[in-house]
């Protein structure tokens, strides 16, 4: 059992969030750099400036309001309606997991679905809130943050978060780096890649007990192109916390050294040590030093502007109290007095995060009143004509008595449903799982960007519920190749094809189902080495200016209709960061996009999203049906 005291549990509260104001002012200047750096005299160089705004605190305030309206009985519609009504962040991870929510693409699937980002560190860098509302219960800790971090991220951009949230957690109990660590792995798998360099670096650091050579190591064995890549922000924030020796200062200053994502690693190893030491425990000199004031940046909507860390102290343990009392009973007490005993964590041998954390990314679960019910869209959530799509529906009894049940699913006009199940019976904790096959023949049916499907459930009580089936209409694209020299012209390049007075289905050209266009557009594409040639029609109802990303990481030329609106020819690492953005004029109607790719290794990535000009992806762009001939 931990016990905590009132007392003791604000002050370290405030702590955690005051640390995290001081590690994002020390941070953010050195943010992005891929090279050491010497610091020298950081608590002078703050000069009380103000903390710049960052990403995971404009969550965090989000979250906050959040469980002060939901409780602590938060699920993932709470933490999307909250993201929808506060949070206007358009790029990256949240640009893509935005789209999904408005194709009904619910979590974890929107966190996989069509995202480049789903590794990067967005939700690590907001999950130390989970932490300070579960104070002593790291287990809690982590099952909050994995169920904020699947909404736009999956795999390491979980685990990240996770290992964050539960460090955030012990830190109520615990103080020595090493043994926050070693709780913190208790709750990942044991392959999970976060784990996995978390606990390189704790070996590495034994063995040369030397910052500069361990992030040498780590940048070696978990290669990343992007500064924002969680593992290796996990893989800092652990070298920093462990060289630092719970000295606040001396690890604000090893995360700062280290670079990348600085301002993310330092604001989350302040916020750790803040909650170890306390506010009133955090030497004068940085306390002093920094603006005690949290800034929310602009994507920020209907919250406060500027918030004192006491206040944000105060908010946080209001909530703390309720999460303990409902979410944590039996493993954590607040008591006015302080206890007669020391506290020890208690980590269950077989943790439900770690459960949960197996299911993997494409199931989505829902609790239907005595039912849970499990959609597994079997790797993409997503239809093309004429390719069946095979899912398997699972449903557990939760009752206590035997359920019998009728199923019924629901589909767009056109679509053809077949399914295994009608009449199902449920013994008490009973399960049973069934495939249902949908398909959209083309001479029926027309794919939009959101098909969506509903299974039906009624009880022979009259209860009945509906369980959503997000079906995303799959792109069409078309590919022609591999021509000769990429700077040389092909057929493709006739000026009927580029400016759309063609059609794309002629001998030539293969037509391509694409599933996740932002991600890889050749991901079902066997391709050789050359000059490659892909091509959509896009079909607006309005004329309007937009942004169209490209990543390649050879050589690309793209037309619009007709007229060449882009060129660049390098080589480059297959990468989120392998992309180019710039603006074009899309008219009402059809429009013809055709984009020449230079192949020039075995390695193959072609990407491309339409965004509007703030930064959200143009969902009314359609290309999921073919252009009438």
């Amino acid at each position: 059992m931990v016990t905590l005291t009132e007392v003791e549990y604000r002050d370290k509260v405030h702590g955690g969030w005051l640390g995290k104001l001081i590690g994002s002012a020390v941070g953010a200047p050195l943010g992005g750099q891929r090279q050491t750096r010497e610091v020298e005299d950081y608590p002078e160089a703050l000069a009380r400036v103000p903390v710049p705004a960052q990403d995971g605190t404009d969550f965090q305030l989000a979250w906050l309001r959040a469980l002060q309206t939901v409780g602590p009985k938060i699920g993932p519609d709470d933490l999307i309606a909250a993201w929808l009504r506060h949070l206007a962040h358009s790029h990256a991870e949240f640009a893509y997991a935005r789209a999904n929510f408005h194709k009904d693409v619910r979590p974890p699937v929107s966190g996989i679905f069509d995202n480049p980002f789903r590794d990067m560190l967005g939700a690590l860098a907001r999950a130390e809130l989970w932490g300070m509302v579960a104070p002593g219960d790291p287990e809690r800790a982590a099952s909050y943050a994995r169920q904020d971090a699947m909404l736009d991220h999956a795999g390491p951009g979980v685990e990240g978060a996770v290992l964050l949230a539960a460090m955030s957690s012990a830190a109520f109990v615990e103080s020595d780096p090493g043994r926050l660590i070693e709780v913190a792995l208790s709750l990942l798998p044991e392959e999970a890649k976060v784990a996995r360099a978390v606990r390189d670096v704790a070996r590495w650091h034994g063995e040369h007990a030397h910052w500069a050579r361990t992030r040498e190591m780590l940048l070696r064995a978990y290669a990343s192109e992007d500064v924002r890549d969680s593992t290796i922000s996990a893989g800092l924030i652990a070298l920093s916390l462990l060289h630092g020796q719970g000295d606040f200062g001396n690890s604000l200053v090893a995360a700062a050294r280290c670079g990348w994502t600085s301002g993310v690693t330092c604001g989350a190893i302040g916020a750790v040590a803040g909650i170890v030491l306390g506010a009133g425990g955090i030497p004068a000199n940085w306390r002093e030093a920094a603006r005690d004031e949290l800034t929310a940046g602009w994507g920020v909507v209907g919250l406060p502007r500027t918030t004192r860390t006491a206040i944000l102290a105060e908010h946080t343990c209001d909530v703390g109290r309720l999460v303990v009392r409902s979410q944590s009973a039996g493993r954590v007490q607040l008591t006015e007095e302080p206890p007669e005993e020391s506290s020890e964590l208690a980590i269950p041998e077989t943790p439900a995060v770690l459960r949960h954390l197996a299911i993997g990314p494409y199931v989505a679960s829902y609790r239907r009143g005595p039912l849970e019910v499990h959609i597994d869209y079997d790797g993409r959530p997503s239809i093309g004509y004429d390719v069946p799509r095979h899912l398997t529906i699972g449903i557990a009894n939760a009752a206590t008595r035997g359920l019998d049940l009728q199923t019924r699913i629901s589909c767009p006009a056109g679509f053809v449903v077949t399914t295994s199940s009608g009449t199902v019976t449920l013994p008490e904790s009973g399960l049973v799982s069934f495939t249902v096959t949908i398909s959209a023949p083309q001479e029926h049916a027309q794919i939009a960007v959101v098909n969506p499907c509903t299974l039906f459930l009624s009880l022979e009580d009259g209860s009945e519920f509906t369980v959503p089936i997000a079906l995303v209409g799959e792109a069409l694209w078309y590919a022609a190749g591999p021509y000769g020299d990429f700077e040389e012209a092909h057929a493709p390049e006739q000026p009927g094809i580029l400016a759309g007075d063609m059609p794309l289905g002629a001998e030539g050209w293969q037509g391509l189902s694409v599933a996740e266009p932002a991600v890889n557009l050749l991901a079902d594409l066997e391709s050789e080495q050359g000059t490659h040639y892909l091509a959509t029609d896009l079909f607006l109802p309005r004329e309007r200016r937009a942004r169209l990303r490209v990543a390649c990481n050879d050589g690309t030329k793209v037309w619009l209709n007709g007229q060449q609106v882009f060129f660049q020819h390098e080589h480059r690492p297959v990468s989120p960061l392998s992309a180019d953005e710039f603006e074009v004029a899309l008219r009402e109607g059809w429009n013809r996009l055709v984009v020449k790719m230079a192949q020039c290794s075995a390695r193959r990535f072609l990407a491309a999203a339409l965004r509007d000009l703030q930064g959200h992806l143009l969902l009314e762009a359609l290309n999921s049906f073919p252009r009438p001939a």
